[in-house]
Order: C-alpha cells, then structure tokens, then sequence
C-alpha cells in the first residue's frame, strides 16, 4: 500500500503563509503611519498659509510711512511689524506722468505671526507708504 496524501496545507505551509501575511501586514502598517504623519504636516502647513494669507490683507491697511512698527491683534492671531525705508521717499505721479499730492516710499515689513503666545511664521512683504504733501487744487 502507498501512502495517500492528504488535502489540505501542513504545519509548515501555514507557518510560511503566516509569516507572509505578517510581513505584508507590518509593511502596510509602518506606511500607514508615514502617511498620517505627513498629513499632519501637510494640515499645519495649511492652517500657517492660511495665517499668512490673514496676516499680508491685515497689512495691507498699514501704511508703513506712518506706522513704521507695530502690533494687530486678530483673535488668537498676533501680527508683529517693523519696517525698513528701502528706496528713497518721491513725489508719486498719475500714470500719465502728472504729479499727485502725495509722496511715497517703498518699505520691507519684517513680519512675525504668533498664535497664544507662540510663533508660527516669520516674512518679509515690501509694502508702499504715502502721505498727503500737497492738497487738492478745486477748478
């Protein structure tokens, strides 16, 4: 008589397929976790571009000829300032050249966010200043 094989798997093919599945399991297990890790990352850099964003249209009400340093608080958010002249203050003029009263000076905002206390970003933005030098002429 011969020996008759059995159907099925023995102890050792079942240890084998077991350690497979167990290897592919941890490797998707650890890139399951870079993946979240990065979209944490991925979420921080949102929220610090939206800041910014909230951050560049408050300044844009600055005018840096007047407040050449200061502080803007929006709820959490914290605004920090201090400018620099970087070119010469002039008289401005109209785009068909004809003078205007007023003078302007190209400023460099050195800006710093902060959120309860801790800062989030730092930037630089060049920002225009003007003031009225001269008064309107009625006709």
């Amino acid at each position: 008589m011969g020996l008759r094989r059995s159907a099925g798997f023995t102890l050792l093919e079942a240890i084998v397929a077991l350690v497979i599945f167990s290897m592919g399991v941890l490797a998707l297990y650890s890139w399951l976790g870079v993946n979240i890790k990065t979209l944490s990352r991925v979420q921080e850099r949102r929220e610090v571009a939206a800041l910014t964003s909230s951050a560049i249209d408050a300044l844009r009400l600055v005018n840096p000829m007047k407040t050449p340093r200061g502080r803007r608080e929006i709820g959490q958010l914290v605004i920090e300032w201090d400018s620099k002249p970087v070119e010469p203050a002039r008289n401005a003029v109209y785009q068909n050249g004809l003078p205007t009263i007023f003078q302007v000076e190209l400023y460099l905002l050195d800006v710093r966010l902060s959120v309860d206390g801790v800062e989030v970003q730092r930037f630089q933005v060049r920002q225009l200043g003007y003031k009225q030098t001269g008064v309107l002429e009625e006709e």
